[in-house]
């Protein structure tokens, strides 16, 4: 428990104070240090010039940072391991964003080098990868704060099996902010293999942290004394009935048919985070069957799943396939659920469009409005869980925004999934041949591509300028398109 402490006030002073990453400006043209002989010797400067907040042992060679005050109650030790934790992610955050910073000052050493005296502008994909080291924090917070409000301070204090697995986990994501801050600069590997290793490293502790956490919630929920009426069940709340009209209008295109090919048993599923976090841990039993006792397609008067990970009306349209949406999502200029009001940031008449490659030819995929809608959850920052995802035993898939949804329905989710799936229709038309030059100049398309073109190169349209990025070679791409 000390020596995570330790670690952990280490990685606090490299992520506050910013000359730490200034080793990584002054690099030779290999890439390596031209100013540092021993990275060590930044370490031991961060904590000599800390703030009176740490202070510097050194011992025969050894390094040591001692936090000088401590806000956790010793006694709640998963409560301090968490928090401990949730640092380490912010400062897993920070290096990804200097990493990235001297990755766009690269790219355009790079250009200028070859000549080119126009402004140069470096683009991306976004924040995704520190959003995503984001999103594993928040869920590792979030799985705590529930376990808090259901059994109390006995949470916060924990068990042997869940404090030696939290403090493994961070031991585990230090090592690697360490590793590659002091062994990344004199690597031969490239900054994209350093920045794939921290997402990865902040995934898996993420993801095994809310495995920790939520064993040990069902194992002291089991020794509890029932109550007559419990906290969670009271936090739950009973549901009324959805404050919207029932219609039944339908919007399916003509153009678009819904596949009637079975699934294969098996699913080949890689990996590719945008915006998510995956939750591996076994799935709540449900204890919906109730609604059969409502007329119509909705069922709000019964009790749903405790800590489920979809708003009620997405459980609603994922219960009734017939189900058409609310108008408030159809007609209204800004969308948003009719039962928890948040704002669905979707364009009514709109679809996202995919492509999948089967082997033989490339497969058009639509994305329907009323496939996001029954993906999202509760709450104005609740993001998206894949429904897809929902239905395996093995984890959940949680997005932060509809981009980052739809990114991992196209990487992560095959075509058999595809088929199978109501609300994805496939486009059987034969598209027209899209050219590959057709992105060098601008667009005022409403449509976003990440396809790669003939050149290897991945292009970015927006409605008004066309921009060129540099990113790795993919086979398909989604693009939001009309219906």
């Amino acid at each position: 428990m000390k020596v995570s402490l330790y670690i952990s006030a280490l990685i606090t002073a490299l992520a506050t104070q910013t000359s730490a990453y200034d080793c990584w400006k002054n690099t030779d043209d290999a890439g390596r240090w031209a100013d540092v002989k021993n990275p060590a010797d930044r370490l031991v400067d961060l904590c000599k010039q800390g703030n009176g907040e740490h202070c510097y042992q050194a011992d025969k060679g050894k390094m040591v940072c001692l936090p000088s005050n401590l806000t956790v109650d010793p006694a709640n030790v998963v409560q301090a391991l968490v928090n401990t934790l949730v640092d380490v992610f912010d400062a897993t955050r920070d290096l990804y964003q200097t990493l990235k910073s001297k990755q766009r000052r690269d790219y355009e050493q790079n250009l200028r080098s070859r000549g080119y005296r126009r402004s140069i502008d470096y683009v991306d994909d976004g924040p995704d990868g520190e959003e995503e080291i984001v999103m594993d924090k928040a869920a590792v917070r979030r799985v705590f704060d529930n376990g808090l409000q259901d059994v109390g301070s006995q949470f916060a204090l924990g068990d042997v099996i869940s404090q030696a697995g939290l403090q493994s986990q961070i031991i585990t994501l230090q090592s690697a902010i360490i590793t590659t801050f002091l062994y990344g600069p004199t690597s031969p590997e490239p900054l994209s293999h350093h920045l794939k290793t921290l997402l990865e490293a902040s995934r898996e502790a993420g993801t095994t942290a809310v495995d920790i956490l939520t064993a040990q919630l069902q194992r002291q929920i089991a020794v509890l004394p029932p109550t007559p009426r419990s906290t969670a069940r009271s936090r739950a709340g009973s549901m009324k009935a959805p404050p919207y009209p029932v219609t039944a209008t339908s919007s399916a295109s003509t153009a678009l048919i819904k596949s009637r090919h079975d699934p294969p048993e098996d699913y080949l599923r890689s990996v590719h985070p945008a915006k998510t976090t995956i939750l591996s841990r076994p799935p709540v039993p449900r204890t919906d069957t109730e609604s059969t006792a409502y007329s119509g397609p909705t069922a709000y008067g019964t009790e749903t799943t405790l800590h489920s990970n979809f708003c009620l009306y997405a459980l609603d349209l994922q219960r009734h396939a017939s189900q058409p949406l609310a108008s408030s999502i159809t007609s209204d200029p800004s969308p948003f659920c009719p039962y928890c009001k948040r704002s669905l940031h979707l364009s009514p008449g709109r679809s996202w469009e995919i492509f999948k490659d089967d082997g033989v030819r490339e497969r058009c995929f639509h994305v329907q409005n009323r496939f996001v809608v029954k993906c999202h959850r509760e709450g104005v920052d609740g993001g998206y869980s894949c429904v897809l995802c929902a239905q395996s035993d093995s984890h959940e898939t949680v997005c932060g925004d509809v981009k980052a949804l739809v990114k991992h329905v196209w990487q992560d989710h095959d075509i058999g999934e595809l088929e199978a799936e109501l609300d994805v229709a496939e486009l059987v038309e034969k598209m027209p041949e899209r050219r590959s030059d057709s992105v060098m100049a601008p667009s005022s398309r409403r449509s976003f591509s990440l396809g790669p073109s003939r050149g290897g190169r991945r292009r970015l349209e927006r409605e008004v300028e066309t921009l060129e990025i540099r990113a790795p070679r993919r086979d398909s791409a989604p693009r939001r398109d009309r219906d």
